[in-house]
């Protein structure tokens, strides 16, 4: 039952009635009550009569609360609904200071409210910017814009913008011509707002972090505006008005410079805006001209120079990347032809360089790879973002379905051409790292001489500042010449501009034509933009004759030229900024394993005759850097074992690839790039039974030998078609070096079976098209070829040595055919000398080869030549020739050299036995100077790891004077080896017996390489420390830089001279120079030492060896050979009595003993130097009495036999043990025992006091020995025993006027040694120096007493000569020495 009935209005002045309401209620509810209205005063009501409850009465009281999306009850944001409402009512704007007022408050609308009203709040500003004509209208709704932008990102409602701008802007449909769009007007606003005269830097910053929603907006707005007005089917610069096309220009003028500027405190913002200003120029190669676009990209990269910081670098390669990886990439780089135009590699020759024209027609390709060309000059973390970006792109290419012909990846390659030549001209900077170096030439230098001329050609791979130094004033000056101003002005005629967006006639496909490739007539390279003005070398003497022929055809281009940089681009044009400097600095691997993935990439889908063109128009010196680039990518990307790729997978995990999804299809060749690239380490360890593991060994093993197939297609590609090139001057050029050392690459480097199968196809081929270069040429490529191939034969897969030994026969058959069936021989002078020449080399390269002892097996070695010989047996066409016959005596012949094999593995842990045996097969090669300076280098390898750098420097001086005494008969260095007589005593009597035989017709000994050598031996002498043997080897050089004028080898052997004899000062004073110990060490044991029983040897231990740590490690040694408990050391130094000893045991003495010298060596040996060089006497001593119970006794009683032993040999020597081959004993009686001992304090005070700089340590040391309380009776102990007048005459006058010399010499020494103290100590060491004092003067006193004479007074001390004490002890040695029965 209703007790009334009340009622209100919802809406007051058109806002909703919300709060706290107070109404009356009525009894009865007549028709038309809501036209009923309070009159007020008393007057009662208008309209119908209504019945109120208690006199009307405000009785029902309630609260409303609003949920709405259409109301609001926010009153700013009310107020501007209302006044959009009227201006859609009204369809004009009312005041614009009331428009602005109405936008100006939404400021102050909370977010929350904004978030719920968002897509309405934003429809309604849009829709204001089109239908206002008020600047400043339109500028506060583009702020309220950012504002309510920034609101929601805050509040995380990001999702709601990026819905609004997708699903639900629309914009205003464009009635006339005239009418204005919300893209239009917006870019021009967003300008006005960025401007610096009006900026307000809130706005601008939260513009710049949230500018996304703005240009997407935009690009909304375009697309709709194209459907809607049908324009998305007119050409593309007609679609929008110039007008627009400049607001965009000038929106894009306005923001860069915020970025480039503001990204230290901005960092976020700046990195935004630039994401969405790619992003946006990105979509406008959709709807706008692309021309424009393009315009649009050089503005934005002429704000960024060389030299940025990191960030600013950053942000452009950022935006490179995302401009760059639009979807319609290639068609934008490649310019439509005219109809009917073939495009062959000569329309291509600009696009072989990073030239003007060449970024003309591709001009998202020139700014990228001028970008990476700039950024490699960058500090690392820029080059990593510049060389990815390119990378990224390129793996892109590899995977797009679009493009997956070879023809379209042929055409895409061709695009990076000039990477090419950018990653030749920082080949000085890749750091290969661990990969092996090729010897010989193989490591990269370019050691020979250009086609048709002698000078020297490039300069090594590794470093070439020479060259780049010279090149730079050119580059900077060309550069200078290209532009006046410091920016890069990208090409703006309209034509190009036109022909890039897309308007010029179109073309019928991308793929080029195949013409024949011209393989001869090029003067010029494509590396060198001024190939005019190169000089160009004619010597009458290098140039073949031309028979008639046109001159292409005679032979190759001449033309010697230097690569000059490319261009510059998207940077500094016209200056150079020691930033653009080349720089030297190595490249770390990553950078180098991408960037020559990219190179793979590049020259494995490279058309052949586009690869063809660039050899054609490429000078020698950047053909062979680009071998040299191959040679790089062969030995980074060798093949790796399934065990060691298997290991790294256990702690690896391979990054996948985040530019494309993988596609199923064979392994390519950036798949690669993550997996070796980027690995962290991994916490599972099993991972080894995952099939991760798996994938990444077959990924690995399938890269490398893709890798190997690309090197393999380039070098056959380039041997087809300039053979002519590669034969000139019977292949003695840089070229045919090069290309035959990345044959031999294959074989040194670590392959997979499979590859090695081509390899050696490849090889057979070479042999069969240059069998002249290789029989008749240089030597130097046979031996090289015979080496690897016998290292193959040593394989442990069967498939490789059967390769090897196949190829090695067609080898030998090829050589034996060239020969005309005389002999398999190499013959050099035609037909007037037949030399077995093949067979010498063979027996070289194995020599080479077993001199490393561990890697070789005998038995798989045997196998290859049982292989070899059933070939020659097998082989129907030579059975009636004398080649199988010829074949047999080879293969005994290195059977024979193979016995040391065995030998020598035996005793591989044996430093000194297996350089013995080593020497032995060099002596055995006297006749043959090439096989023992081979056995002789070998050994030098030994003793440089096993840090005997002083034997290793004379395995060097004995090679370069078995040169020298080569030459000697040739009639080229009349000297011979004796120039060598001052360094070593040994070369002459080892050197001078060799004997010529056959084989040196191969070998190539000039003065020039004896310089080279003698050069060798200066760097290790210095090495080794013995810096006084530098001059008497300069003395050997120096002449011959004299003698040609080379002022700077001059300058750099005098600065060696100066720095060697500044050591030998230092030296001198520290005495911190240690030549060596020696040792002598006697074997004994029939049952275990076999030929060395009973043979003693002097051993050369580098530095301070001791006795004890030889003793060690010589037990160790034999208890490892002989077995446990079989080995004992005799410790003292006595005779050995065979009889007394074990034969079940092996026995060692070791023994100390130093060089002995007679008097008249001690005269001219005067420094510590030259009494450790040459030297072959060596002394040690035994104490005894005639007591044979006793060693020692009283001093009148203590005897001491000394021992002298010489050697066979010099030390130092070519080995650290010599054999001694005689010994002499000298008994000492116990008079002499003290003179010696006495002479020795002498001299060791002497020497102290003698230093420069005095060691006070050492001295008193010295002293506390001498005159100490403790030590006086060591002294005095001598004079009582032999000096008392009652026993003066038990011994000879001799004798004892000898000892009383000493003595006086020791007291005035020593009293020297108190007053240099005395001058040395400060105040706390006075006690000490008093207590010394008066121990020396009691000891004096004594010896006076004995002496019955003065010996010593202060006037004394202070006038004594250390000379004349030198001079004195030097008499005293034929005494100590004289026959013991005079005693």
């Amino acid at each position: 039952m209703p007790v009334g009935y009340a009622w209100m209005p919802l809406l007051i002045n058109g806002r909703v009635n919300v709060g706290d309401q107070a109404i009356a209620v009525a009894t009865n509810n007549p028709s038309g009550y809501l036209a009923s209205e309070q009159l007020g005063l008393g007057k009662g009501s208008s309209g119908p009569d209504i019945k109120w409850n208690d006199g009307g009465k405000p009785l029902f009281k309630f609260n409303l609360r609003l949920v709405s999306t259409v109301y609001t009850k926010d009153q700013h944001l009310h107020n501007f609904f209302q006044h959009c409402q009227k201006i859609e009512e009204t369809g004009s704007l009312a005041a614009d200071m009331d428009t602005s007022n109405k936008l100006k408050t939404l400021h102050a609308v909370e977010s929350g409210t904004l978030i719920q009203f968002l897509p309405t709040v934003l429809n309604q500003l849009f829709r204001l910017l089109p239908l206002t004509n008020s600047e400043d209208v339109a500028l506060n709704a583009v702020r309220v814009l950012v504002h309510i932008v920034c609101e929601a990102s805050e509040v995380e409602k990001i999702d709601m913008l990026r819905s609004y701008s997708k699903y639900v802007f629309v914009t205003i449909p464009t009635v006339s011509s005239k009418s204005r769009t919300i893209h239009e007007e917006l870019a021009k606003h967003l300008t006005s707002m960025l401007r610096p005269q009006s900026a307000d830097f809130l706005v601008i910053n939260k513009f710049l972090l949230h500018s996304w929603f703005f240009f997407e907006i935009l690009v909304k707005s375009m697309s709709q505006h194209l459907l809607e007005t049908g324009k998305i089917k007119s050409p593309r610069n007609e679609r929008f008005p110039s007008n627009y096309q400049y607001r965009i220009q000038t929106l894009l003028q306005h923001i860069v410079p915020h970025i480039t500027q503001k990204y230290k405190e901005l960092p976020e913002a700046t990195k935004n805006a630039n994401h969405s200003l790619a992003i946006f120029i990105k979509k406008c190669f959709t709807f706008m001209d692309r021309g424009f676009a393009f315009k649009l990209i050089n503005m934005y990269i002429e704000n960024f120079n060389p030299g940025d910081s990191r960030v600013l670098q950053e942000y452009k390669f950022e935006f490179l990347r995302l401009v760059c990886f639009h979807e319609h990439y290639i068609p934008l780089n490649l310019p439509l032809m005219k109809r009917g135009h073939i495009k062959s590699y000569k329309d291509m020759r600009h696009d072989y360089t990073l030239s003007e024209e060449f970024r003309k027609q591709h001009f998202l390709v020139g700014l990228l790879l001028q970008a990476v060309k700039s950024a490699l000059n960058e500090v690392k973390v820029i080059r990593a973002q510049a060389i990815s970006v390119l990378r990224d792109l390129l793996a892109k290419h590899e995977y797009d379905d679009r493009y997956s012909t070879k023809t379209q990846q042929g055409r895409i390659a061709s695009l990076y051409l000039p990477f090419i030549t950018i990653i030749l001209e920082n080949k000085h900077r890749l750091n290969i790292g661990d990969g092996q170096s090729s010897p010989g030439a193989m490591n990269g230098d370019v050691s020979g001489e250009m086609i048709g001329d002698r000078s020297s050609i490039a300069p090594s791979l590794v470093s070439q500042r020479s060259t780049l130094s010279l090149q730079q004033s050119e580059t900077i000056q060309t550069l200078q010449n290209m532009s006046g101003s410091g920016s890069v002005k990208l090409p703006r005629d309209s034509a190009v501009l036109a022909m890039i967006a897309g308007t010029a006639p179109q073309a019928s496909s991308l793929s080029i034509s195949d013409p024949k490739p011209i393989l001869n007539g090029s003067n010029s390279s494509l590396a060198s933009s001024k190939a005019s003005s190169e000089s160009v070398d004619k010597d009458p003497k290098d140039t073949p004759k031309s028979n008639g022929k046109h001159d292409s055809e005679r032979r190759p281009s001449r033309v010697k030229m230097r690569r000059s940089p490319s261009y510059s681009m998207g940077g500094q044009q016209g200056q150079s900024s020691p930033i653009g400097m080349p720089r030297y600095d190595k490249l770390d691997q990553k950078e180098v394993k991408d960037l020559l993935i990219c190179f793979m990439y590049i020259v494995k889908n490279l058309p052949e005759e586009v690869l063809l063109g660039w050899f054609n128009n490429s000078s020698e010196y950047d053909i062979i850097d680009f071998f040299n680039i191959l040679e790089m990518c062969i030995q980074q990307f060798k093949y790796s074992s399934k065990k060691i790729i298997h290991k790294l997978s256990m702690i690896a995990d391979s990054q996948k690839a985040h530019t494309l999804p993988t596609r199923k299809g064979p392994v390519d060749m950036f798949s690669h790039s993550r997996a070796a690239s980027d690995i962290k380490t991994k916490r599972n360890t099993q991972l080894l039974e995952s099939s991760g593991a798996l994938d990444n060994v077959l990924l690995e093993g399938n890269f490398a030998c893709e890798v190997g197939m690309i090197a393999l297609d380039v070098i056959a590609l380039y041997s087809a078609n300039f053979k002519e090139q590669l034969q000139f001057r019977e292949g003695d050029n840089s070229l045919m070096r090069k290309v035959f050392d990345l044959h031999l690459l294959f074989l040194q480097t670590n392959q997979s079976e499979s590859i090695l199968k081509h390899a050696f196809a490849a090889l057979r081929s070479f042999i069969n098209k240059f069998a002249k270069i290789l029989f008749r040429g240089n030597a130097t490529m046979c031996a090289n070829l015979c080496y690897e191939l016998l290292r193959c034969g040593n394989s442990r897969l069967p498939s490789t040595r059967s390769e090897a030994c196949a190829l090695l026969y067609l080898l030998m058959r090829s050589n034996y055919e060239f020969n005309k069936k005389k002999s398999f021989t190499r013959v050099h002078l035609q037909d007037q000398i037949d030399v077995y020449r093949m067979k010498y080399q063979v027996i070289v390269s194995v020599s080479q080869l077993i001199s490393d002892v561990v890697g070789l097996s005998t038995l798989r070695f045997q196998e290859s030549l049982s292989i070899i010989n059933n070939y020659a047996n097998s082989d129907k066409g030579m059975q009636r020739t004398c080649f199988p016959l010829e074949v047999k005596e080879l293969t005994k012949k290195i059977r024979t050299v193979l016995m040391a094999t065995a030998q020598m593995k035996e005793h591989q842990n044996d430093p000194e036995m297996l350089v013995d045996l080593q020497y032995s097969l060099a002596k055995s090669y006297s006749s043959t100077p090439e096989l023992r300076k081979t056995w002789l280098d070998s050994m030098a390898k030994i003793h440089i790891k096993n840090g005997n750098l002083s034997e290793a420097a004379h395995c060097y001086i004995h090679g370069v004077a078995l040169v020298a005494e080569y030459l000697k008969r040739r009639g080229a260095y009349p000297q011979g080896c004796r120039v060598f007589k001052n360094i070593s005593t040994n070369v002459e009597a080892d050197e001078s017996e060799g004997q010529e035989d056959f084989g040196m017709q191969d070998v190539q000994y000039t003065n020039e390489s004896l310089i080279e050598m003698l050069e060798e031996v200066a760097e290790a002498l210095e090495k080794a420390e013995r810096y006084e043997l530098l001059g008497e080897v300069y003395k050997l050089i120096i002449p011959v830089y004299e003698e040609r004028r080379d002022y700077q080898k001059l300058a750099q052997a005098y600065s060696i001279l100066h720095s060697a004899y500044t050591k030998i000062v230092q030296v001198s004073l520290s005495g911190k120079r240690l030549l060596g110990k020696f040792f002598r060490v006697a074997l004994y044991g029939q049952n275990f030492f076999e030929e060395e029983d009973s043979k003693t040897y002097i051993y050369k231990e580098p530095k301070v060896t001791g006795l004890t740590e030889l003793c060690q490690r010589l037990q160790c040694l034999y208890t490892e050979k002989f077995g446990k408990h079989t080995v004992r050391l005799i410790k003292d130094s006595n005779k050995v009595n065979m009889k007394d000893l074990d034969s079940r045991f092996a026995y060692i003495q070791v023994t100390y003993v130093e060089p002995y010298f007679d008097e008249r060596e001690l005269e001219d040996r005067q420094t510590d130097f030259e009494r450790n060089n040459n030297v072959r006497r060596f002394m040690f001593e035994t104490p005894f009495t005639k007591d044979p119970k006793k060693a020692h006794g009283s001093v009148d009683e203590q005897y001491k036999r000394r021992t002298i032993l010489t050697t066979s040999h010099s030390f130092p020597y070519v080995k650290k043990r010599i054999m001694v081959v005689y010994h002499q004993d000298m008994e000492l009686t116990p008079i002499q025992v003290a003179i010696d001992q006495m002479q020795k304090k002498v001299v060791e005070i002497h020497e102290v006091v003698s230093m420069v700089t005095p060691d006070m340590k050492k001295l008193q040391l010295k002293l506390q020995g001498s005159v100490g309380v403790q030590v006086n009776a060591g002294p005095l102990a001598f004079a009582e025993a032999f000096l008392d007048k009652s026993k003066l005459r038990n011994y000879a006058r001799k004798f004892t006027n000898s000892l009383k010399d000493i003595y006086r010499q020791f007291v005035q020494v020593c009293g020297i040694a108190l007053e240099l103290n005395g001058t040395l100590i400060m105040t706390e060491q006075m006690e000490y120096q008093e207590s010394l004092k008066e121990n020396f003067r009691n000891m004096v006193s004594k010896l006076e007493d004995i002496f019955d004479e003065k010996l010593f007074s202060d006037e004394d001390g202070k006038s004594i000569s250390l000379d004349s004490t030198n001079r004195t002890s030097m008499s005293l040695f034929n005494v100590i020495s004289s026959p013991t029965s005079q005693a």
